[in-house]
């Protein structure tokens, strides 16, 4: 009997044998918004359609893994828009504007001030324990979707957010650039307190039966700062999350995009199951995260997505065998998936040649 998805996806990630490659690409609400044929600012109004997304993009392009973030609470009340010079809004409970729709139909804030202008403001950013979330309802179509999908899907729940993507969402991305270097314990505290944040948040998941939690910041790469800021501010954050995660029975893997190359080593040091998602945009190369690591983590990702997003599906299957032919039986283990989130507007023929490609592949 062959594998499940959440089977080959979970041997995958701790290294053990698998009878195909599993595929588990970076998604987001875009690609399961254009699954389920909805616009993406439908998925703001409603929250239970990113649901209805991850089930549409199961279906139609058939991952074995998908991840997610947390659900809306009992106490949920859906947004209301307006509309005003022929430009959509989304307004608050008070019907003041607090978002514009823009061409792609995402809502960008009209507010764009940094949380923490003032440092003595971080204990005002609240720490919500797992119990709260869970209390609330806000886990209940997670572990729904769990409970619908079975052994047919792995499913990651998506708890980031550690580091470096809180100080420059916190502080603004100019602001945070400072405060690495003029006030290192600042910064201390506060990945301290964004770490506590998203574990609590994983915890939540964890309850409501995800397979793995997908930690990690964009912002943490060496196109951003440098391997000694990493080694400084982001590994001891990774590690003290991933070991929470584990101790909980989840798996752990870390998505660090773009120029990820100088820090493989203290990637693996972190002791997470795997390492997304090999960005090739980025500078990384499959063989050489295999050579280097991959005897000690497994990898997933490798596919560029502007070949995904411009190429033709016969160039979306060379890359594919390549990337595939650089890991399979050549690392602890692999996971085929995109180099980063697939773009919004990818053929989805281009995502069927990749997928096909991985499933024949010998």
């Amino acid at each position: 009997m062959s594998m499940t998805s959440r089977e080959l996806v979970r041997a995958a990630m701790s290294g053990q044998p698998v009878d195909r490659v599993p595929i588990f690409p970076v998604t987001t609400r875009n690609l399961g918004m254009r699954a389920l044929g909805r616009r993406v600012g439908e998925c703001v109004l409603s929250a239970s359609l990113a649901f209805e997304g991850i089930r549409a993009m199961k279906r139609r392009f058939g991952f074995d893994g998908l991840e997610s973030g947390l659900g809306a609470g009992y106490d949920f009340i859906a947004p209301q828009t307006m509309e005003v010079d022929g430009i959509r809004y989304l307004v608050n409970d008070q019907g003041q504007p607090m978002a514009r729709f823009e061409e792609d139909d995402d809502p960008v804030a009209l507010d764009q001030t940094p949380l923490l202008i003032n440092k003595a403001d971080l204990d005002r950013v609240e720490l919500v324990p797992a119990e709260r979330f869970i209390a609330s309802g806000q886990t209940e179509a997670m572990r729904k979707l769990r409970t619908d999908m079975g052994d047919d899907l792995y499913i990651a729940g998506c708890a980031a957010n550690q580091t470096m993507n809180s100080l420059a969402g916190w502080r603004g991305s100019e602001q945070a650039m400072y405060d690495l270097v003029d006030d290192p314990e600042f910064v201390d505290a506060l990945m301290d307190h964004a770490t506590d944040i998203s574990i609590e948040v994983g915890k939540a998941m964890i309850d409501a039966g995800v397979d793995a939690i997908y930690i990690g910041d964009a912002w943490s790469s060496a196109s951003i700062i440098s391997p000694k800021q990493f080694e400084r501010f982001c590994l001891p954050r990774y590690t003290r999350t991933a070991a929470a995660f584990h101790a909980l029975g989840a798996q752990v893997y870390l998505h660090i995009c773009g120029n990820a190359a100088p820090l493989l080593e203290m990637i693996a040091d972190t002791g997470v199951d795997a390492l997304e998602p090999l960005d090739p945009l980025g500078g990384v190369r499959v063989d050489d995260a295999v050579r280097r690591i991959g005897h000690r983590i497994s990898l997933k990702g490798g596919v560029n997505t502007l070949t995904l997003l411009n190429g033709t599906p016969d160039e979306v299957r060379a890359e594919t065998r390549q990337v595939l032919d650089a890991a399979v039986g050549k690392c602890r283990g692999f996971i085929l998936g995109s180099g980063d989130d697939i773009p919004r507007d990818t053929p989805f023929a281009n995502i069927d040649a990749m997928v096909e490609t991985a499933r024949s592949y010998q």
